[in-house]
């Protein structure tokens, strides 16, 4: 009696929290003499509390006819109480049972990988003890047991249950994503290390890749960065970087929409040789909301689509009542929740109050409810990250697995010294140059349908996604336009470089001093690069070479590549359709140039006065780019 007395009590003082604010907020309505915003307010209040109270008389008839469940070690299933309604019937008999141990993730990940046994009496088999743990993550990602890998891949031990049994989690058959709380201290982070760590040892890099977003300063999920999975690491310390995060992950989504609709198939996993799974796990996701409000709108599209196209979210937050979206919340059919402050934030997460009454002194003790149950468990700590990603590594390595293309990466870098640099750099996010990109993803010019075009390096370009090498086709004239000392000369002498190794090519360097303009040959290819051409293309100059200029312009056999201070003496649009502009920061000029708005308003105070920082504008491209210097000649 006396513990029924204490349950009803916490019901009550759980409705608190949400029923005062209701009520003072009616009340300040009636004194406004807003009547039918008070009585909103107080039918709320009403529904709220006839709600739990029909679940309440539900629980008490459920509780007289069937007893307090099944248990299993310590997951407690009704089968008359399924699904939203799923509960445990006397949390404190669960708190008050023997607590899951503290195990090692190595431990229990050897266990599962020797023997597929559920006791821990297993994690150390006398037999394995001279084995290399990197050749046991190789006989894990080799081994073939009879099932669909694709479906499997994500099932791993996470840590223990009741006295020695291992608590598994299957994101996708469980999920497809889950939702993870907890407070300050209770092991949020430490549980994502355990779960990605897990989930890397269990499938390879070419079944199973991973986005980290850790707002937590980088403090709990960085150390991940090294692991051959990862496609993708930012925190809340690169603001920028996350944006393009998000929009890397739009245009994954889009891309898997195409296959899917492309191969006929309802999920992306049924294609033959299907992209790899792609996993989100972001920590103190409020955090991120908070930094970048339009964040939840592109998480929501992942949560309700992703289950479909292989991409699968894992979300950890402090709050999750007040913090995310009910659009987000819908779609978390998995929910774990660790110790928490507050009663109504258990309520919110698995139904019931019992999370609030987890001991301090059990990091890592949380409730699992898949919607069939609800399971006490204690996650696995990772003693050694660096030790279990460089096994991971050297398992990728040994099996020749490629290093996985970067789903985004950092902005364009401030500078760009040399072609060998530009080349580093382009490595690390996208080796493609733009004769080697397919035609949906464009090059930085317009393709000559008539003849060959010849290419030049000319720094790195940036999609807003991603960066990799820039290589300006050349295909017609090029006007590059912008204020002295921006780098226009440094284009054309890269230029001149790129095009000296290619002997079919006439290149000739014109400077603003020269008396004449070199002879053009009728049917061979010639370059012409002029630079400080604004008197050239000035009429008022009454110059003895503009006419003969403005005829080199309009010669099919001829490329021009020019560099100008300002565009207003020039019909750019007719005679140029391929331009690189460095920005002024005065808008209608820029504009006027050819940049977007939005282009535009996207730079940075620092990049309007940057050395190289530029735009490339083609037929349907406009990409931002950071041109290299000269190369020694």
């Amino acid at each position: 009696m006396a513990m029924d007395n204490r349950s009803r009590m916490q019901r009550v003082l759980a409705l608190l929290p949400v029923l005062l604010p209701q009520a003072m907020l009616g009340s300040i309505m009636l004194m406004q003499r807003q009547w039918v915003a008070a009585l909103v307010s107080f039918t709320g209040i009403v529904s709220y509390i006839w709600m739990n109270l029909s679940q309440h008389v539900t629980h008490e008839r459920f509780g007289e006819s069937s007893g307090h469940g099944q248990r299993n070690g310590c997951a407690i299933t009704d089968s008359s109480i399924i699904g939203n309604n799923a509960r445990i019937t006397a949390e404190t008999d669960v708190l008050d049972a023997p607590h899951p141990p503290c195990c090692n993730l190595m431990d229990i990940m050897w266990s599962q990988n020797d023997s597929h046994q559920s006791s821990l009496a297993m994690t150390h088999p006398k037999s394995r003890e001279t084995k290399l743990l990197w050749q046991t993550i190789v006989h894990s990602w080799l081994k073939d047991d009879g099932r669909d890998t694709c479906a499997h891949t994500t099932r791993v031990p996470l840590g223990t249950i009741g006295e020695n049994q291992l608590f598994h989690v299957d994101l996708v058959s469980q999920g497809p994503h889950a939702l993870m709380a907890g407070t300050t201290g209770s092991g949020k982070s430490a549980m994502l290390q355990s779960w990605c760590l897990a989930l890397a040892m269990r499938s390879p890099p070419d079944q199973l890749n991973l986005v980290l977003l850790d707002f937590k300063g980088g403090a709990g999920l960085d150390v991940l960065q090294g692991l051959p999975h990862t496609v993708g690491c930012v925190s809340d310390l690169q603001l920028q970087h996350a944006q393009r995060a998000l929009l890397g992950l739009e245009r994954e989504l889009r891309n898997r929409e195409l296959l899917v609709s492309q191969y006929g198939v309802a999920d992306v996993m049924d294609i033959d040789v299907p992209p790899p799974r792609l996993i989100i796990v972001i920590d103190e996701a409020n955090a991120l909301c908070q930094q970048i409000p339009e964040a939840m709108k592109r998480l929501s599209r992942v949560a309700s689509l992703g289950r479909s196209l292989g991409m699968n979210l894992i979300m950890c937050t402090q709050n999750p009542a007040s913090q995310l979206s009910t659009e987000i919340k819908a779609n978390m059919a998995l929910r774990i929740c660790l110790r928490v402050q507050d009663p109504s934030q258990a309520l919110e997460m698995i139904g019931r109050p019992t999370a609030a009454h987890i001991s301090p002194t059990t990091p890592g003790m949380g409730l699992f409810n898949d919607g069939a149950s609800i399971t006490l468990f204690r996650s696995a700590y990772t003693k050694d990250c660096n030790h279990l990603i460089t096994n991971v590594r050297y398992a990728a390595s040994f099996l020749n697995h490629a290093t996985q293309k970067a789903l985004f990466t950092s902005p364009l870098p401030p500078m760009c010294n040399t072609q060998k640099q530009a080349e580093a750099a382009g490595n690390d996010a996208d080796t493609r140059t733009s004769e080697s990109q397919n035609s949906e993803e464009h090059s930085t010019n317009a393709r000559s349908a008539s003849s060959k075009p010849y290419t030049a390096v000319i720094g790195l370009e940036d999609d807003g996604v991603r960066y990799r090498i820039c290589s300006l086709r050349l295909s017609g004239n090029v006007a590059i336009i912008g204020s002295p000392g921006r780098g226009k000369t440094t284009i054309l002498r890269n230029i001149q470089h790129a095009l000296a190794q290619k002997p079919t090519v006439n290149c000739t360097f014109i400077t603003a001093d020269c008396a004449t303009l070199p002879s053009v040959t009728p049917g061979s290819k010639q370059v012409w690069l002029v630079d400080d051409a604004d008197e050239l293309c000035n009429p008022s100059t009454m110059l003895p070479l503009n006419e003969e200029f403005n005829q080199a312009i309009r010669n099919p056999d001829l490329y021009v590549i020019f560099a100008v201070d300002s565009p207003n003496h020039f019909r750019l649009h007719e005679y140029c359709p391929t331009r690189i502009i460095f920005p002024s920061g005065e808008m209608s000029l820029d504009i006027l140039s050819g940049i977007s708005p939005t282009t535009v308003k996207s730079f940075a105070p620092d990049d309007l006065t940057r050395v190289g920082r530029a735009v490339v504008i083609a037929p349907g491209i406009e990409h931002t780019i950071q041109c290299s210097t000269a190369y020694k000649y």
